[in-house]
């Protein structure tokens, strides 16, 4: 008897994941298909924080729910999509009163990254898409979770319904191809800035992913935006600790670790110099006059 490649993990979760190829062969191509699920979750459900070496789309089909990403805080209910690039922290919980029901599909790939990237500068927030019907999307999720078994065959199917789902969201956030095609590259890095802020990164590493000069990078990027790019991501660093201060009860350490800061002492030093404030004169401050405030 074959191998199956279904799981059901309980009355109200199922998952389909390919097992015909090795991660290593599916990070070769073009686009992979890793696996699909569905879901209906019990009130208060969460699943992370989680890193994962594939991207996810989840679709939500019924219900509400709150999804998490760096220091970005979504609450979502049916008709939303979320999507979770490789190598980002996540978290998402169910609602309480209003439990969601999901339906999932994860990929990767060579080209995997630039897909997504390209629906992410498409959307207003990002990483999630609002009003889509996403029943839709559950059918052909379904279909993918029809095929039991490992089989050549089913490999190439699986892999067909990937494409004809990504096909349907690039259908409906109106890409416009001409449109990416006229961003510049120090766009595209600005926007990897955007998305990986929260990584140490180095301006010598950018410049090689996107195969220029560190030189030619930090001109450019000046020349178009009147800021370094080393300056924009310091700000936009202290940006999102400011919020984290504000709207969260992390420590110092946990929030300057977790946006790509090398020690606390040295965070602490460039927040005041920003704020006037040490970090934690400021969320003392912020707490007792902004009570109210959300990411």
């Amino acid at each position: 008897m074959e191998k199956t490649n279904l799981f059901v993990y309980n009355i109200h979760m199922i998952e389909y994941k390919e097992t015909q190829y090795t991660m290593m062969y599916k990070s070769n191509s073009d686009l992979s298909l890793y696996s699909s699920g569905f879901e209906k979750c019990n009130a208060g459900h969460s699943y992370g924080p989680i890193i994962r070496s594939y991207h996810v789309i989840h679709f939500v089909l019924s219900g509400e729910g709150e999804f998490r990403i760096n220091e970005h805080v979504f609450h979502l209910k049916a008709g939303d999509t979320f999507l979770i690039p490789a190598g980002k922290i996540a978290y998402y919980e169910s609602s309480i009163t209003n439990p969601w029901t999901y339906t999932w599909i994860n990929f990767l790939g060579i080209n995997s990254e630039m897909y997504l990237y390209q629906i992410m500068t498409h959307i207003e927030d990002v990483y999630v898409i609002h009003g889509l019907d996403t029943e839709k999307y559950y059918h052909s999720i379904q279909q993918i979770m029809k095929l039991k078994y490992t089989t050549t065959s089913q490999y190439f199917e699986g892999n067909s319904i990937l494409f004809h789902i990504m096909a349907l969201l690039f259908e409906d956030i109106h890409f416009e191809k001409n449109i990416w095609q006229n961003t510049s590259i120090i766009d595209e890095i600005k926007f990897y800035i955007d998305i990986n802020y929260a990584e140490n990164l180095k301006l010598k590493e950018i410049a090689a992913h996107f195969g220029i000069h560190q030189n030619y990078l930090t001109r450019s990027f000046h020349d178009k935006f009147g800021i370094s790019p080393k300056k924009y991501l310091t700000n936009l660093k202290l940006k999102k600790a400011a919020r984290l201060l504000s709207t969260t009860e992390l420590s110092i350490f946990i929030i300057a670790s977790s946006l790509g800061f090398d020690d606390q002492l040295a965070f602490s030093k460039i927040f005041k110099t920003c704020y006037n404030l040490s970090p934690s004169e400021y969320r003392k401050k912020q707490k007792g006059t902004n009570t109210g405030h959300t990411i």
